[in-house]
């Protein structure tokens, strides 16, 4: 296990956190740890990852919504996107090759023993503005 992934690791347990499952990346060159878990937004768990390597940058991934670009919504939801996009620095909304709709927030992580500190704190970052944001997203996906 990479260094950071064994400091969130540490900091997961000395703060008796136990929502996440832990995948060490086997024959990965970076060494990457994925630690999966479930955020709660609006009653509907959302899969979370937090991804950590040998590089400076950790990652924090939320599964927003499966399949949901199609023909009838395309434009509208784009639009919204780029607007949350514009509106939000630290994390950004895109569509992978399946149509899922992803939150990705990229953190610089440069002192170990804070890590767990910064990436927990992002996490409430992404749930307040899901909290204020999910049910807008949802009627953009479903109009």
């Amino acid at each position: 296990m990479n260094n950071r992934a064994e400091n969130f690791k540490k900091f997961l347990d000395e703060n008796e956190i136990k929502c996440f499952a832990i995948n060490e990346i086997k024959d990965d060159k970076f060494n990457t740890v994925v630690f999966r878990s479930n955020i709660d937004i609006k009653g509907q768990q959302l899969s979370t990852l937090v991804i950590l390597d040998d590089s400076i940058y950790g990652m924090i991934r939320v599964f927003i919504a499966p399949k949901v670009l199609n023909k009838d919504n395309e434009n509208e939801l784009r639009i919204g996107i780029n607007e949350l996009n514009k509106t939000y620095k630290s994390f950004k909304y895109y569509f992978d090759n399946e149509d899922n709709l992803i939150l990705d927030c990229c953190i610089l992580l440069n002192e170990i023993e804070k890590e767990g500190n910064l990436i927990y704190t992002m996490f409430d970052v992404i749930i307040k503005h899901l909290n204020n944001e999910y049910k807008n997203l949802m009627q953009l996906i479903w109009k």
